[in-house]
């Protein structure tokens, strides 16, 4: 079972690695092999193998393929749409309006008519009291799902393509919406659910670590912040704060304890039917309840087909090897959802089971409570750094100590009081409330203890896992020191973690420099890294008080490349698509400095100006502040830093928003020295700027237009990708490359950028766009 289960998982991986989807003919044929060696009447596990890997391979593929089935047409993209469809996921709500995700089945453009069913992201814009199964025939303007793509970010799209998304877009408000009705099966869960969060929002304290308990009673966590993610990640504990696997076993376990109890009590009940298994069959039933609350999501889908199989073990007086049930819980996850392996939590939730039975079973159990549960909380910790590493690049040093105290708080202390308030708001509510009341102190209580452990300055450890081989290489590490003691080579696994521990990011040689322009949305932020230094000019958009791209592109991207401190923060002004970020970045790691046109928007004494005649040098790399002059500063776009970066052979020339004014003032100075091989484009190729007489002074064999996909502007101005094309410029768009690389080697000539889009193409992606 183990070996056809990992076998399946193999087959699934192929298909995600693949940058094309295969064909449906070969899809069909894979699985034509696959059931033709199952229906073999002499199989050998080699056999067996080879017929998982190909049905994985082909099961995986179909489920692809009807999902990429249904596209929204290009020239539909920002075009005023009616769409029909049915509300199927829990609003989420902010201080203006609602995102939620509505199941469609038609869409409609004049006469022309788009059938099939598939889900897609909403934003409407205004206060709406929204129902899931509620349907409404809307007036919507929708683009294809696109995110940003950039080394160490996340991958919006594979997200979006897991969980079924095919569109996003907005609702137009001020366009008639009708209301078509109600229904009551659509999305049933979510409509349990929903009716549960609007009860316990009534009675919902405020404090700091209220928005848990919606997380850990229905799995909302839309109102999460993410610093309190920030200090989850940093104790280890993100797996404690959302109903996962763990929250399964521990609401099971409570329940089948007093379900025995109370079944004891009953001389009737007790012999009717065994008390051990009327819990265990009453446990089962409320972890599936408890499931139902998270929305299912992959953690408490493998921890109730586990629960599910142990259990039917136990009525059926089987005895079942923990891995049995592990490789069914897997194969049925997979079966359910080929696409659930694009998810972090798959991988981390079926881990975390796999090392728990890797490294307790065999083993001589030793006396003591504390001892096995301690030695527990050892395994995961040390067993999920490489994914952790991975995924996060960081892992919490103190996760160990905190997890062993966390989860017997929150299973003891926190959950009972969740689950039965859950209950209570509905039969009797002021105990409701009161158990609302106890749970909410009680995880008051254990978030002091958590944000203290994470304020530390040795809690986590920050490093990036740079390939696949070394991953493997970790993980066999991990699994050799897992080992019994006693077992010969088992301290080897030492000597497997020295690649990682020794690992040292790419070098650059002196004299040459690399240059990145991120692809951060609607905004600008470029890395400058030369041999021992690096600069961050801008930092991208914030969009809120909960998100920005400093922290969510620039901050991965410095990290996965090894970069541990920032030398220069250049915020060009102070537009909010070229500071919101600056934040961020100084709060992740050390800045050394910042210069800014704007220094009123940083904390006193923090920021100094970037005037003209500024210049230093960095490992045989010259930079140049050519822009503003101090008479300029107050000028808004025209205020941008302007930066020349050169190492005698090729030059690069950063001009942050600068429009027509700043480029004449700039020409009449400083034209001898404004040659650049790659250029910016002043204000994202707006028409206010870019004129001819600037773009051929300057002379760029690329220019980078930083700009967001279908952005509302619509950058860059026709006239303007004119000019440049005029002047046979080599023009590149982060909206369709994603992030942009060149290396500038002084003893080489210039070579073609890496364009991240292109070169860590997947199937899932849109390249026409």
């Amino acid at each position: 079972m183990l070996i056809f289960s990992l076998s399946f998982l193999l087959g699934d991986i192929l298909l995600q690695l693949n940058s094309a989807l295969p064909s449906t003919f070969l899809i069909i044929f894979a699985a034509l092999c696959g059931c033709c060696l199952m229906l073999m009447r002499q199989r050998s596990p080699l056999h067996l193998a080879i017929a998982a890997f190909l049905l994985g391979f082909a099961w995986s593929g179909w489920h692809a393929h009807l999902l990429l089935k249904w596209q929204l047409p290009h020239t539909w993209e920002g075009k005023t749409l009616i769409l029909h469809g049915t509300v199927v996921s829990l609003p989420a709500i902010d201080g203006v309006g609602s995102r939620l995700i509505m199941d469609i089945t038609s869409l409609q453009l004049h006469r022309s008519r788009l059938n099939g069913r598939t889900r897609v992201r909403l934003y409407w814009p205004q206060k709406q009291s929204l129902r899931v199964g509620d349907q409404y025939r809307l007036t919507v303007r929708l683009k294809r799902i696109h995110g940003m793509r950039n080394p160490g970010g996340f991958d919006y799209e594979a997200y979006a393509f897991q969980n079924g998304l095919r569109a996003s877009g907005t609702v137009i408000t001020d366009k008639k919406q009708d209301y078509l009705g109600h229904c009551y099966t659509c999305a049933p869960v979510n409509q349990m659910r929903q009716i549960l969060r609007q009860r316990i929002l009534q009675y919902l304290p405020k404090s700091e670590s209220s928005p848990w308990l919606l997380a850990l009673m229905i799995g909302d966590r839309s109102t999460v912040s993410p610093q309190h993610w920030q200090t989850l990640r940093a104790t280890g504990t993100n797996h404690l704060m959302a109903i996962a696997g763990l929250h399964i076993g521990l609401i099971a376990g409570f329940m089948h304890l007093m379900m025995q109890w109370l079944w004891r009590r009953s001389a009737i009940l007790s012999e009717w039917y065994p008390a051990t298994l009327a819990g265990a069959i009453i446990a089962l039933l409320v972890a599936w309840i408890y499931s139902a609350l998270a929305g299912f999501s992959i953690p408490t889908q493998r921890a109730c087909m586990m629960l599910t199989i142990f259990i039917s073990a136990t009525l059926t007086r089987r005895q079942l090897p923990p891995w049995h049930a592990w490789s069914a819980a897997l194969l049925a996850v997979l079966v359910f959802d080929p696409l659930s392996v694009l998810s972090e939590s798959f991988w981390l939730s079926l881990g975390t089971i796999a090392l728990i039975i890797y490294g307790m079973n065999g083993r001589l159990s030793p006396s003591g409570l504390w001892w096995r549960w301690g030695r527990v909380q050892w395994v995961i910790g040390v067993g999920l750094i490489p994914l952790s590493l991975t995924f996060f690049r960081e892992a919490s040093v103190v996760s160990v100590l905190v997890n062993s105290i966390a989860i017997p708080w929150l299973g003891f202390l926190v959950l009972p009081f969740c689950l039965m308030s859950s209950l209570f708001l509905f039969i009797w509510p002021p105990l409701g409330v009161m158990l609302l009341w106890l749970a909410d102190k009680s995880l008051a209580g254990l978030w002091v203890m958590l944000t203290w452990f994470a304020n530390l300055d040795y809690a986590v450890w920050t490093h990036t896992m740079p390939s696949y081989w070394l991953l493997a290489l970790t993980i066999i590490a991990i699994l050799l020191l897992l080992q019994p003691a006693g077992v010969p080579g088992k301290w080897f696994g030492i000597f497997w973690l020295l690649p990682i521990l020794l690992d040292q990011p790419q070098t650059i040689s002196r004299g040459d420099f690399r240059m990145t322009t991120l692809d951060v949305g609607q905004g600008l932020s470029v890395v400058i890294q030369t041999a021992n230094h690096t600069l961050v000019f801008d930092a991208g958009p914030k969009f809120g008080d909960q998100f920005d791209m400093g922290g969510s592109v620039v901050v991965p991207f410095l990290q996965v490349t090894g970069i541990k401190m920032v030398d220069k923060l250049v915020i060009s002004h102070g537009d909010i698509d070229h500071l919101g970020g600056a934040t961020a970045v100084m709060r992740a790691m050390p800045v050394h400095s910042v210069l800014t046109s704007t220094i009123d928007k940083f904390p006193r004494g923090r920021a100094n100006l970037c005037l003209a005649g500024m210049n230093w040098q960095w490992d045989g790399v010259r930079f140049r502040m050519l822009y503003p002059y101090r008479e300029a500063l107050r000028m808004g776009n025209d205020s941008s830093c302007v930066l020349h970066i050169d190492n005698g052979r090729h030059s690069v020339l950063l001009t942050g928003d600068i429009e027509k004014f700043a480029e004449r003032q700039l020409l009449s100075v400083n034209d001898h020295s404004l040659h650049a091989d790659v250029l910016t484009a002043p204000h994202h190729g707006s028409k206010t700027s870019s004129q001819k007489e600037f773009i051929r002074v300057v002379a760029p064999l690329y220019t980078i237009f930083s700009t967001g996909y279908r952005n509302r502007y619509h950058f860059p101005n026709v006239a303007v990708v004119r000019i440049y094309q005029h002047e046979n410029v080599a023009m590149l768009n982060t909206a369709y490359v994603g992030a942009i690389q060149f290396d500038m080697k002084k003893n080489n000539p210039l070579i073609s950028p890496i364009q991240y889009r292109i070169n860590k193409h997947h199937y899932w992606n849109d390249l026409e766009s």
